[in-house]
């Protein structure tokens, strides 16, 4: 008899004693005389504590019995633990099955084992064949919610070159898994995200020194406080298209993350430590319509990274260590995008692009603080006469924060004339009057207009 057989065998005799014995404790017909009404006798008490005794004994007899019980049983797989490859393709065979008790039950043992199985399931699922396919597929969605494990990438990758294949049935079935398993990713990503400090959120952003409304502005700031496990989330956000990073809290490493984003357009840059050799990772962005850098170290360094970023709109150089030289160099070396390239000297208004005419004056900045108010007509800078919006952004662009440049302007006077011989109402007239003053200029805030 087999250690296993006797192992079973005493387990069921401890239970039937168990049984028998309680049954002896417990009952009116085991021990009358101690339910009658009279007093326990010495005889009777003692009969009790070896029943006890007994009790305890039995006890522990069947719990020796479930560990030897337990200990024999067989190992899940033979080799050691180890599955063999028939076995995987067995289970395969049974996963493709009309039969959902069969195909549960293969799913299963396929996932005792994933390590081993997953790479012969993969090269089952990218066969041609269509018998089957659609039920290897689920099996590969399956694994692949779990996108960020190392079976979940593969599995994932997979249905994605299924995917590719575009006319078959099977590939109509993998578009589907991938859709579903992209948004429960993008609304993990997007949940833990915002527990790390990343907002996403419709609002009003600085761009091209304009304010524009943005869709699914994604910001990383001050407040972020994730890890890199957080920074793989980035590109599930398969929908963001325009990402603002702002701070000492950038890292290349964030930035490289951000570049991975699918649908990246729209890329500001602002106020970080990041040097020459950390932006090299933008090459491997998508296209942008859109680059902003301001305020962070790059220097001439970058211009040969700068010529190869896929920028093919606008590329705004703000703030950075660019030399003079190095500034013409780029606007001369990059004919793929409309570049401007400034010292970052920040007046702080906004005005019509054709008259110069002061629509806003940003409370506290430069220009208030020098007495401009709205609707002062701009005339010249440092004596440089200027008559639309881009003059006076290149006349500044040659002045640096905190350096001084003269502000020259006319400010609309209203008189009204009258007739002394006549009783007609008098002639509203404006006058411009012109004022001179000096501006210490400041830096650009990420959330207003120049």
């Amino acid at each position: 008899m087999s250690s296993e057989t006797r192992a079973i065998l005493l387990f069921r005799l401890g239970s039937y004693k168990l049984y028998k014995l309680t049954e002896g404790l417990f009952t009116r017909d085991a021990h009358p005389r101690a339910l009658e009404d009279r007093p326990l006798t010495l005889w009777d008490a003692a009969a009790t504590m070896i029943g006890v005794r007994k009790l305890l004994l039995t006890i522990i007899c069947l719990v020796v019995a479930s560990d030897l019980a337990r200990c024999q049983e067989p190992p899940p797989s033979t080799n050691n633990g180890k599955v063999t490859s028939e076995q995987i393709q067995q289970w395969i065979s049974e996963l493709k099955r009309d039969n959902y008790s069969a195909r549960e039950s293969a799913s299963r043992k396929i996932s005792r084992h994933l390590v081993d199985a997953l790479p012969i399931v993969v090269e089952a699922a990218e066969e041609v064949s269509e018998i089957g396919g659609e039920q290897l597929l689920q099996f590969l969605g399956f694994v692949g919610q779990d996108a960020l494990s190392p079976e979940g990438r593969l599995a994932f990758d997979t249905l994605r070159r299924v995917a590719e294949e575009r006319t078959t049935n099977r590939a109509v079935v993998a578009q589907k898994i991938l859709e579903n398993i992209s948004i429960q990713m993008r609304e993990l990503a997007m949940d833990r995200l915002k527990r790390a400090g990343v907002s996403c959120e419709d609002r009003y952003l600085s761009v091209l020194t304009r304010m524009k409304e943005i869709k699914s502005a994604l910001v990383i700031d001050q407040r972020f406080m994730g890890t890199a496990t957080d920074l793989e989330l980035l590109p599930w956000l398969f929908d963001v298209q325009f990402v603002k990073l702002e701070g000492p809290a950038i890292t290349r490493e964030v930035l490289a993350s951000v570049a991975k984003m699918p649908k990246l357009n729209s890329l500001q840059i602002i106020e970080t430590s990041l040097n020459s050799s950390d932006i090299a990772c933008l090459t491997e962005a998508p296209d942008l319509e859109l680059l902003e850098i301001l305020y962070t170290p790059i220097d001439d360094s970058s211009i040969d990274i700068l010529e190869q970023l896929p920028v093919f709109g606008d590329l705004q150089l703000f703030g950075t260590l660019l030399s003079a030289k190095g500034a013409i160099e780029v606007v001369d070396r990059i004919d793929t995008a409309n570049v401007f390239v400034g010292r970052g000297g920040f007046l702080g208004i906004t005005c019509e692009p054709s008259s110069l005419i002061i629509r806003e004056v940003i409370p506290e900045g430069p220009a208030a603080l020098a007495g401009i108010r709205t609707l002062d007509k701009l005339v010249s800078v440092d004596g440089v006469p200027i008559s639309n919006f881009d003059e006076l952004r290149r006349e500044l662009a040659k002045s640096a924060s905190g350096e001084k440049v003269l502000v020259e302007y006319e400010r609309p006077m209203v008189t009204f004339r009258r007739d002394p011989t006549s009783d007609a109402p008098g002639m509203r007239q404006v006058e411009y009057t012109p004022f001179r003053v000096e501006v210490t200029l400041g830096r650009r805030p990420s959330d207003v207009p120049r």
